[in-house]
């Protein structure tokens, strides 16, 4: 085990209500928000850099995607050492909770998702504007779903997006249950890729009542 999942099992048993899912400290329950800490390597030998994450499942991704998420301790990286295991562990499941951990258990599904962006709702950005979108479909917010994604220039695109976007797009105006079934797809593939079956409640129910 590296040593970052094993700096997480052990702040796993300091903080009640979250699973070590791969590499992630998973808040629970999780409904279609990953919510969770990671840690990313920094170029510093033992050194390494602690995520608070948040990121819409219902998205298409390849990986975490940290766009929505904001390093713990004012962005400065924690030394993890074997030899130290134990005593660095207790100190950063202090610094997760309760403040970081608090706001993670606010932002339950699309709708707390919504307001914690809200800040950047003027973004054009492509992704968050998809994001934006698939995020308003799954609050139920159909018609706001469509505007956005016809404010998004298409040409503007990579051709890996647009092959999500076009026919998402389409589907909403001309089949909503073939819709309703891409977005499944793409949380299940998010579920499955991060390894957080026993973490996630309702990941397609709310995806499925959009095509009736």
């Amino acid at each position: 085990m590296n040593i970052q999942r094993a700096t997480l099992r052990l702040i796993q048993r300091n903080l009640k209500g979250a699973q070590l899912c791969k590499d992630v400290l998973v808040v629970l329950p999780t409904e279609h928000i990953l919510r969770g800490f990671l840690f990313e390597r920094t170029l510093m030998k033992e050194m390494y850099y602690l995520w608070r994450v948040i990121m819409p499942l219902y998205r298409p991704a390849n990986t975490i995607i940290l766009n929505y998420s904001t390093r713990i301790s004012d962005g400065e990286p924690f030394r993890l050492t074997r030899s130290r295991l134990s005593e660095t562990a207790e100190r950063i499941a202090a610094s997760m909770s309760p403040g970081h951990l608090s706001y993670l258990r606010k932002v339950k599904g699309p709708k707390e998702f919504l307001k914690h962006v809200n800040w950047m709702a003027r973004n054009t950005m492509v992704n968050f504007r998809m994001d934006l979108a698939l995020t308003h479909y799954m609050a139920g917010n159909v018609a706001e779903c469509i505007k956005i994604l016809e404010s998004i220039p298409l040409e503007s695109l990579p051709p890996k997006l647009r092959a999500y976007v076009v026919p998402f797009a389409a589907e909403l105006r001309t089949n909503p249950e073939d819709a309703a079934s891409r977005v499944q797809s793409w949380e299940r593939e998010n579920i499955e890729r991060l390894g957080l079956a026993e973490a996630v409640i309702g990941a397609v129910e709310v995806a499925d009542t959009r095509s009736n």
